[in-house]
Formats: structure tokens, C-alpha cells, sequence
């Protein structure tokens, strides 16, 4: 290990002032097995084990009603029936390591088949099988769709967000009413006019047309929290708490969701839901969480949790001492203060009220925050300023998660084949208020070379037709390097550069998936990404978060941040998402786990950046020693 080149897998590339930037990975690929007795502990892979298959409702809870479990394999010729009992658990003993299909079926719910990889363990193992409500959306494995964005639809769209910022209301409406006869399906246009009649106080119009983009698209992140926020302005508290929680489940809860929902919970008196959600919020809320720190405060006050409250308003005076909350605080803790005063002075027959009751209500009873600025997020939230609903009762090993995914991908690597496939790369700027500007766009031939140098080792080399001349992009923006991260992430080479950290079980396009945080150690240079520019190469260190199929250990979703800003090169934010899922090539004979899409949010120079890449039209193709392409053996084109 200590000797091992030290190959950077990610650069950015900049030139001069002009921004040239490019995710490149290293030129060779070492890819190790692990060793047996790794996390097996040396078992015979013909080992006989108890499968439990754990049945959940999407957010993690077990399946309350019965459910019918099929485990089958049509190649041991295996296929056995069981139902579930305590906890939504069916249980099969007695059946060998490999790979199964697993079916669920219940009433009222979808069926749903997933694919799950049994290994060899000394104890039971688990498998977990999340399955949806029949009136559900699809969340099928399938290659997600963006919505179209012509143009012209976007400049009306832009147009009405600046007069909505400037508070132009009837000019905002009819751009925005244009851009509806242009997209009457699209539901991030009704959000739009469901904020400007949210901004004007119309909450029953705004209901309705955030209702109606949520129809069109039921994950809607900010049409679900912003619907929730109105309801609770309503006084619909229950309401809101149920619709908050749905946006919690699909979309994961920054530090306003966990806000929300913790004011919601404190106006149905549920204290110790209120509680949590407002420590949450103040944790991920950093600096913005000052509000849900005051909230917090409140909710404990009402819940004549005195001392506790106490605490919570001079921290804020304490570590905020400048912030407009500070006020909000001092007064607060004047008041508990008055309260317990009027308690000490009054006969203790007549004391039959928590000595706070009064102030406390008071406080509860304040509004809600003004709505917050026009402005649009410009990227998704950094990977530490937002969670996901996981289950509540499943604990995870990392080191056996890390491992397993290890055996996975080398699986993977073995099966790969050469290939190609078209990529079409999109470029915006993005303003300071978030608006993107015209897209930039170009379709490059991809190829992936992949070579067995060993009985555990693989070299691989990712190439474009014209992709090393950088002026060949959209504004000389370059990348490479999207199908090996999730592989390099997990070689076992590179293990000992980063801490993972499992953080139980949570879901992913509707599948029961491992939720691993990652960050480079700060004792170890970072290979995973380095920035070029005329000075030289800076490493670059990371952290970020994966899901890995919690059945199968195939990877589903990658996002990375930086671990923190790089002032050197002027680099505040560099976000990273890549999506992987099955591919079929040849008429669906052969099936590679491979990215669909990836997209980077990049600041630097005080200035932002959205890149977009789509992966499409895969297909196997041979070629000789000196990589010469031939004519691909099934390429469908694609609209």
C-alpha cells in the first residue's frame, strides 16, 4: 500500500482565468478482489443460511397487514413461498448463497420484484423489500426523464420570476401564463404560479396549483414542503404534518422541512416529535438555524420543560449574539423569567398551571416566517445539509456493507464488456438569483475500454471522439470519468483514503437501499479529485453520500461536495450527482450496472456553472489492441 502510485481518479481542469474544467479519471485502473476469509470469515460459498425478508412500507416501517413472499431461482431450480409474520418478516431456512428473485405481493399494495444477492453468513441474513401503495406513482428501475425546457419557455419563465422578485405581480402572471400554454403538463410552471399567488396571500389558489404539480409529479421537493407551509398557515396542522412527512420520505429534509414539521407537531401538542424535528433543524440548519434553535426553545417551554428551555434561548445569545433572533431569545428568557417570578408569589391552591403556561402559549402562537426571497436554488443542498427518512429499527455493519459492495462491483468488472455509447453534454451559467442561462450543448461518442491484466485486476480507459481537445465542449468544459467513480470509490486499493459510515437503511427509486457517508481522510492527499490550472494540480478533498441496493449491493446514486471550500482556486461549491442503473445490451442478453446521467454544480471565481450528462444508445462493439473502433453490434437510436 505504501509504495502504490498515488493516481488522481477526478480533475477539474482550469487554464488561465478562463474556466476549463473536466472530471478526468486516472490512466489505469487496479481492481483487487477481497480475500476470502474477507467478509465472510472463509465460509464455503455452498454454505446453507436463513433468508429473512423484511417487508416495509416506503419511510421504513414494517409492513402492518400480511404480505406473501416468493424467493426463486430458475437456475438451482429453487422456488419457494412464505408469508409474513412478526414485524412484516417471512422466513426461508436452509438456502444456498447466490442470486434470487424476490417477490412481494399484498393487498392493497403493488407487487414488486427486486433481485437480491445471498452470501455465505455465519447467521440469518436479511433482505429488505419496500413496496408502495397501489395508488402510488411508478418508481420502476428505469432511467429517469427531465422535463423539457425549450428555450423560449425558459426565458418567459426567467422574465416572471424577475417581476415577481421586484413585486410586478400582474406582469409576473402573464409570463407566466404564457409559459403555461407552452408546457400545460409541466409542473415546475405551476409551482411558479403557485408561488406568485403564495407570495400575494392567495393560499387557496396557490393550494390548488401546487396540489396540481404534485399530481403531474408526486415528488415534487418544493411544491410537497411549500404546500405543507400553507396548510399550516391555514391552520391545518395535521394536514401539514402529513404532507411534510411525504416530502421527508421521497425527497430527504433540509433544515426548513425539519422546521416545519416541528412547528406542526407543537400546534397538535405532540412535544417530543416537535422536539426532535426542531434539533434537527437547528443542526443542519448551521447559521440559518437560529429560528428552528427559538422554535426549540418554545416547544419546550410549553411542554413546561423550563430548565431545558432555559438553555436553548441563551444559546442562541451566546453563539449568536448578532443575529435578529437575539431579541426573539432575550425576550423569551425574560419571560420565563416573569413566569416562574408570578408561580413563586401565588398560593399554591391556586397554582394548578405549569409555572410557563402562559408565556409558552404565547409563544406557540406566533406566525410563521415571511415567505423567503424569489430566489431559485441554483443547486441541490450540500450532502451534510440535508437527511433521508430511514428505518428505525435496522442497524448496519459498516465494514460488512463496505465489503460486500466491494465483492459487488468486482462482480460487476468481471461482466463488463467493451462499449459505447452517446453522451450528450448540456452547459448553463447560472446567476445570482439562480436563473440558468441559454443551454449550451454538444453529443460526443463515449467508448469504455475495459482489460483483464490479471486474475484480479482491470485496466480501464474512458475516451471520446474529439474529447481531449477541451475546445471541443460547450464553453471548454470537459469531463471524464462517470463510469469509474462509483467503481474507484469502492476499490479496495483505495479504502484507506476515506472513512464510510453507514447510516442505516433508507431508499432509493423505491428500493430498500444502504445509505454510506463518505470523506477523505484529512491525513491522506486526495486522489479521488484534483483541480489543474497554470500553477499546477491541487488536490481536492471530498465527502459525500451513496445508496447501494440494499438486496443486490449494486450502486444507485452518488452526491459529493467538497469536504471545505478551496480558497487557492477560488472554489466555494462542487457538487456532484451521478445516477447508475441497468443497461441491457444485445436484446437484453447482457445487463451492465452503469450511469444513466450525472450533473456538476460548480462556484468558482464567483461564478456558478450546471452541467448536465446523459448517457443513451449503449451498445457493445469489438476492437483490436490499438483501440480502434468498429461498427457497434446493436445501437437504437433514440429520440
Amino acid at each position: 500500500m505504501a509504495n502504490r502510485p498515488r493516481q488522481s481518479r477526478i480533475a477539474r481542469i482550469a487554464v488561465s482565468v478562463a474556466l476549463l474544467a473536466g472530471l478526468v479519471c486516472g490512466p489505469a485502473i487496479a481492481q483487487r478482489a477481497p480475500q476470502s476469509g474477507g467478509q465472510n470469515g472463509g465460509l464455503p460459498p455452498d454454505m446453507l443460511v436463513t433468508v429473512i425478508v423484511s417487508v416495509r412500507e416506503l419511510g421504513g416501517t414494517p409492513i402492518e397487514g400480511s404480505a406473501f413472499v416468493k424467493l426463486s431461482s430458475d437456475f438451482s431450480g429453487v422456488h419457494l413461498t412464505a408469508p409474513t409474520r412478526d414485524a412484516g418478516a417471512a422466513t426461508f431456512p436452509a438456502v444456498r448463497a447466490g442470486d434470487y428473485q424476490i417477490e412481494v405481493s399484498s393487498s392493497g399494495y403493488k407487487t414488486t420484484t427486486e433481485q437480491a444477492s445471498i452470501m455465505p453468513s455465519s447467521s440469518s441474513y436479511n433482505v429488505y423489500v419496500y413496496i408502495s401503495p397501489e395508488s402510488a406513482p411508478g418508481s420502476e428501475n428505469v432511467a429517469p426523464t427531465k422535463t423539457t425546457m425549450t428555450p423560449r419557455l425558459q426565458s418567459e419563465i426567467d422574465k416572471g420570476l424577475d417581476k415577481m422578485r421586484q413585486q410586478q405581480f400582474d406582469a409576473a402572471r402573464s409570463h407566466f401564463d404564457k409559459a403555461a400554454k407552452m408546457a400545460p403538463g409541466n409542473p415546475d410552471v405551476l409551482y411558479l404560479v403557485g408561488m406568485l399567488e403564495y407570495y400575494q396571500q392567495h393560499y387557496d389558489l396557490a393550494r390548488t396549483k401546487l396540489e396540481g404539480a404534485i399530481a403531474i409529479n408526486p415528488s415534487h421537493e418544493r411544491a410537497l414542503v411549500t404546500l405543507g407551509e400553507i396548510e399550516l398557515r391555514s391552520g391545518q396542522a395535521s394536514l401539514a404534518t402529513e404532507t411534510l412527512e411525504k416530502a421527508y420520505v421521497v425527497n430527504g429534509a433540509d433544515w426548513h422541512t425539519h422546521y416545519l414539521l416541528a412547528f406542526a407537531y407543537a400546534e397538535q401538542k405532540e412535544f417530543e416529535k416537535a422536539r426532535t424535528h426542531a434539533q434537527r433543524a437547528a443542526e443542519l440548519g448551521k447559521d440559518h438555524g437560529v429560528a428552528a434553535r427559538i422554535l426549540l426553545g418554545r416547544i419546550l417551554a410549553t411542554d413546561n420543560k423550563i430548565p431545558e428551555a432555559r438553555q436553548a434561548f441563551a444559546g442562541v445569545l451566546r453563539d449568536f449574539p448578532n443575529d435578529p433572533g437575539a431579541k426573539d431569545a432575550k425576550a423569551a428568557l425574560a419571560a420565563l423569567d416573569k413566569a416562574v417570578l408570578v408561580a413563586a408569589a401565588t398560593p399554591a391552591a391556586d397554582n394548578l398551571q405549569p409555572a410557563a403556561s402562559a408565556p409558552a402559549a404565547e409563544s406557540t402562537s406566533q406566525p410563521l416566517p415571511a415567505p423567503p426571497a424569489v430566489i431559485r436554488p441554483w443547486a441541490p443542498a450540500d450532502v451534510d445539509a440535508k437527511e433521508y427518512a430511514l428505518a428505525p429499527d435496522v442497524a448496519c455493519s459498516t465494514d460488512q456493507l463496505v465489503q460486500r459492495t466491494q465483492a459487488r462491483t468486482m462482480k460487476q468488472m468481471a461482466n463488463f464488456e467493451k462499449f459505447m455509447a452517446t453522451e450528450h453534454i448540456e452547459h448553463q451559467d447560472v446567476d445570482t438569483n439562480g436563473n440558468p442561462g441559454p443551454v449550451k450543448s454538444k453529443d460526443f461518442t463515449y467508448l469504455v475500454f475495459i482489460r483483464k491484466t490479471g486474475q484480479n485486476s482491470f485496466f480501464l480507459d474512458e475516451e471520446r471522439d474529439g474529447g481531449e481537445n477541451l475546445s471541443q465542449f460547450p464553453t471548454s468544459l470537459a469531463s471524464r470519468g462517470l463510469v469509474g467513480l462509483g467503481v474507484f470509490l469502492f476499490d479496495p486499493d483505495y479504502q484507506s483514503d476515506v472513512t464510510f459510515k453507514c447510516e442505516g437503511l433508507g431508499e432509493w427509486r423505491g428500493q430498500a437501499a444502504w445509505e454510506i457517508r463518505f470523506e477523505q481522510r484529512k491525513e491522506v492527499e486526495s486522489r479521488l479529485m484534483t483541480w489543474r490550472n497554470s500553477r499546477g494540480t491541487f488536490p481536492v478533498a471530498l465527502k459525500g453520500r451513496v445508496w447501494v441496493a440494499a438486496n443486490s449491493y449494486d450502486l444507485l446514486h452518488i452526491e459529493t461536495d467538497l469536504r471545505e471550500p478551496i480558497p487557492q482556486l477560488e472554489l466555494d461549491r462542487d457538487h456532484l450527482i451521478i445516477d447508475y442503473g441497468p443497461v441491457k445490451f444485445e436484446h437484453g442478453k447482457t445487463s451492465l450496472w452503469l450511469p444513466w446521467y450525472a450533473e456538476l454544480y460548480m462556484q468558482v471565481h464567483g461564478k456558478r456553472y450546471h452541467h448536465r450528462h446523459t448517457l443513451t444508445n449503449y451498445a457493445l462493439f469489438s476492437v483490436d489492441t490499438n483501440h480502434q473502433i468498429n461498427a457497434p453490434k446493436d445501437a437504437t437510436k433514440e429520440d
